[in-house]
């Protein structure tokens, strides 16, 4: 029973791992590890003893990743959690919730969990994230309109704490939009390594820090979309019995979409986006992208009359549909991770 606890365990880390590394998130190297709390009178659920007042508080693993509009890395005190169906039930994860909330409330202003897990001098914000994977791939109910219900407000959260929680279905979709860029540099329409998520400077929010390589924060991962800026994607080619650097395909911009393009109004305020940020006019490749689980029948038509409708706002400008027409339209296929404890159980220690 224990491996197979250990295996169901494992799922979640491979699949968290899969994920974040290509939105630019860094693992923390420690897994799996406690850290001493202090704050046990109002942490530990039986009142401790006066001949054992400790307590600890676990940590199954901690992502970062540096927040443009923040100036600052976001640390995740991350709870992996892999459910089959019948055990993603909401009081059970209101449960989960209350002990990251605890856990989180120590390692704000725990000297023993920045030692473990903060590897630089470089500002910083620690929060909680939960991680729920359904591992047998069968829930397909609305697990955060059933958290709402709940009285989560009876959790105890300091006023500057802040838990983010993935559920099945979010996790779906971002591992569908991971295998879709793995597809795409594959392919070679998108380059392995030069690509960030963009940050447009904001009025009250200017982006710091190296463009180039932003990540998708967990906001960006929450949103309906998210925006993709690459570079070209290069290779080498004989040319006269020389290897020569050749450019492939251009640099350009991807939209990933979690949307059901049930509305065209969806697609026009899409296009207002994209106006504002001087993209539509920018002459690169476009690709829009929806990789959400629930997608309309009619969505390539509302794609379609969303481009009409824009290009006769704006006065039927030839421009404007030349450069709504570039835009590459793309549904991608909803795709579950393959893991399971089963399959884990055969993997191969490096």
């Amino acid at each position: 029973m224990a491996g197979e606890t250990a295996n169901i365990a494992e799922v979640a880390n491979k699949v968290s791992k899969d994920i974040f590394r290509w939105f630019r998130w860094e693992k923390i190297p420690r897994m799996d590890e406690n850290f001493a709390c202090h704050k046990v009178e109002a942490h530990k659920k039986t009142k401790p003893k006066k001949t054992d007042p400790s307590h600890t508080h676990p940590v199954d693993t901690v992502f970062r990743y540096f927040d443009p509009y923040l100036n600052k890395y976001i640390y995740l005190n991350t709870d992996l959690k892999s459910y089959k169906k019948s055990s993603i039930k909401p009081a059970t994860v209101k449960d989960a919730i209350e002990s990251l909330a605890k856990t989180l409330d120590c390692a704000m202003s725990s000297v023993d969990w920045k030692k473990k897990y903060v590897l630089d001098s470089a500002p910083y914000e620690v929060r909680s994230l939960l991680f729920i994977y359904n591992w047998d791939k069968d829930y397909d109910a609305d697990l955060m309109g059933k958290l709402e219900k709940l009285k989560l407000g009876e959790i105890p959260l300091t006023p500057d704490s802040i838990i983010h929680i993935l559920d099945p279905e979010r996790i779906t979709y971002l591992y569908s939009v991971v295998k879709d860029i793995e597809g795409l540099v594959a392919r070679k329409e998108l380059p392995d390594d030069d690509y960030s998520f963009l940050y447009p400077d904001l009025v009250l929010h200017k982006a710091h820090g190296d463009q180039s390589k932003y990540p998708a924060t967990i906001e960006a991962l929450c949103s309906p979309y998210m925006i993709v800026r690459h570079g070209p994607v290069t290779d080498y080619k004989k040319i006269d019995g020389k290897l020569t650097k050749i450019e492939i395909n251009q640099p350009g911009y991807i939209i990933y979409y979690n949307g059901s393009g049930e509305t065209d109004k969806e697609f026009v305020y899409i296009f207002d986006v994209l106006s504002r940020l001087q993209i539509l006019s920018s002459q690169n490749q476009i690709k829009f992208r929806v990789a959400s689980l629930v997608v309309n029948d009619n969505i390539r038509s509302n794609f379609q009359k969303a481009k009409n409708t824009y290009v006769a706002d704006w006065g039927l400008d030839g421009h404007r549909k030349n450069d709504l027409d570039r835009i590459d339209f793309e549904v991608v296929p909803a795709t579950a991770p393959n893991y399971s404890p089963g399959v884990l159980a055969w993997r191969i220690h490096d």
